[in-house]
């Protein structure tokens, strides 16, 4: 076996697309069947005779599952290999996928999707590792970008897919329609992702550790999610916050006195590490704003049609799917700090825009809004990878590419939230004025600018240490 810097000049041009390919398919995948079922779920409620409260559990567990267990498949992937962690993910993740079509009561199905999210988690945490570990540095920002675009491609389209599924079949090809792509990327996998060493084998797995952070994270991510429903002050969100601080600060704690400790607390020391986590955080946060408040407003207060609200809507992923990899190759050829400062101008101006004029935007002028949050996040997303793992030590990539992950799906649970919220404070059974819809997105502008702020500053810094180093 080889290391990952020694097949950075071994693979060909051939395995290189095949891998990337099964990679990406990944992405699209896990991120497809997390909203596949969403349009579904009144209709599971008749099929096995039980609450509404408990059928959303087969989309609120699966994303609590994958979000708890990133950074805990990442760090098995630094010890055992990433290569090995996603590849049996795939498997893992397509076996369920047909177990889960075959479930006859509410609890089988649940059980068996939270092992169809483990499977997910695997490939989730590894897909950034594998790809940093991997490619040479100069086309890996351009296939980090490749892999965004599959991300927001698959969040997309699965609820899509999911109406037309529900519509035309019976419920058990919500979890079957993707078998036959996912039976592909593991065979495409296994024959071109190549087997290689960690180029540091880690000591041990701090398995009480690995606990703490689970407990740490599912408490925070169930809270968020569930803040609409409980309210953010009620007694049950202080605790749950509570609980996650706690734990969060013991697990933090432990480290210290540990020679390996389950976060790597020294990498998130760097600025870069730490700023361009929060950067990810909060780049899914605005564009999970837009996505989710925007349906509410061009149906219920512009009164657009369904077709025609899904057409506006698909500016988002068209741009991101251009400026994806064109971020990607400019952070290659250029600076990642400069191409992520200008996704971030976009989405704020976007925001802007939308929070500004709402209400007397044509047709073309709302759809140049939502294209310049798109672009924005195409912009961010592959850059701001590749800025992060550049400076993140080879033995910490599983690590800190699960942690990038967890920020992905912990900024869309937040910005899904955060707009909900705000929309639903009105008067208990109304329909969200103009002012509502308004708020929410100077509230992202706002937020867009406090971020073009603290990565300016970071980037900044960066640049006086350097010189001052050189």
């Amino acid at each position: 076996m080889q290391t990952g810097v020694q097949f950075q000049t071994l693979m060909s041009a051939k395995q290189r697309f095949c891998m990337m390919t099964a990679i990406c398919l990944g992405a699209f995948l896990s991120h497809f069947t997390a909203g596949v079922v969403n349009v579904s779920l009144p209709s599971f409620t008749q099929l096995f005779q039980t609450e509404l409260g408990v059928a959303q559990w087969i989309t609120t567990g699966y994303l609590l599952v994958i979000a708890s267990l990133l950074p805990v498949m990442g760090k098995l992937g630094d010890r055992y290999g990433h290569r090995m962690l996603h590849n049996y993910g795939f498997l893992l993740f397509t076996i369920s996928s047909v177990l889960v079509a075959c479930s006859t009561t509410i609890a089988t199905l649940l059980v068996l999707r939270v092992v169809q999210a483990v499977g997910a988690a695997m490939f989730q945490a590894t897909n950034i590792a594998l790809i940093t570990l991997l490619l040479p540095k100069e086309v890996r920002g351009r296939a980090l970008g490749i892999m965004s675009t599959a991300v927001a491609l698959g969040g997309m389209t699965g609820p899509i897919a999911g109406g037309f599924i529900a519509s035309v079949l019976s419920w058990e090809w919500l979890f079957l329609a993707h078998v036959p792509v996912a039976v592909v990327a593991t065979v495409l996998a296994f024959r071109y992702i190549p087997v290689h060493l960690p180029k540091k084998q880690a000591k041990s797995i701090d398995i009480f550790g690995s606990g703490l952070f689970t407990i740490a994270a599912s408490s925070l991510i169930f809270a968020i999610s569930g803040g609409n429903e409980w309210g953010w002050l009620s007694a049950r969100q202080i605790m749950l916050y509570g609980l996650a601080i706690v734990v969060l600060w013991l697990l933090i704690w432990r480290g210290r006195h540990q020679a390996e400790p389950f976060l790597p607390v020294a990498v998130f020391r760097l600025p870069a590490v730490s700023t361009g986590l929060l950067i990810s955080f909060a780049s899914f946060v605005l564009a999970n704003l837009v996505l989710v408040v925007m349906p509410f407003y061009l149906l219920d207060y512009a009164k657009m049609s369904s077709l025609s609200a899904g057409y506006l809507l698909t500016a988002y992923p068209l741009l991101l799917a251009l400026t994806g990899p064109l971020g990607g190759w400019a952070a290659d050829r250029y600076q990642a700090q400069a191409v992520v400062l200008a996704g971030l101008g976009s989405m704020g101006a976007g925001l802007t825009a939308l929070g500004v004029w709402l209400g007397h935007m044509s047709t073309v002028e709302l759809i140049a809004a939502i294209a310049l949050v798109g672009a924005g996040m195409g912009l961010i997303a592959s850059p701001n990878n590749s800025y992060i793992m550049k400076h993140v030590p080879l033995e910490h990539a599983g690590a800190v590419g699960g942690m990038i992950a967890l920020t992905r799906n912990a900024g869309l649970v937040t910005g899904a939230a955060l707009g909900l919220g705000m929309m639903n404070g009105q008067t208990a059974g109304a329909q969200p004025d103009l002012e509502a819809y308004k708020t929410v997105f100077i509230m992202g502008g706002w937020l867009s600018l406090c971020c073009l702020c603290i990565w300016g500053y970071a980037t900044r810094s960066n640049d006086r240490k350097k010189r001052a180093n050189g």
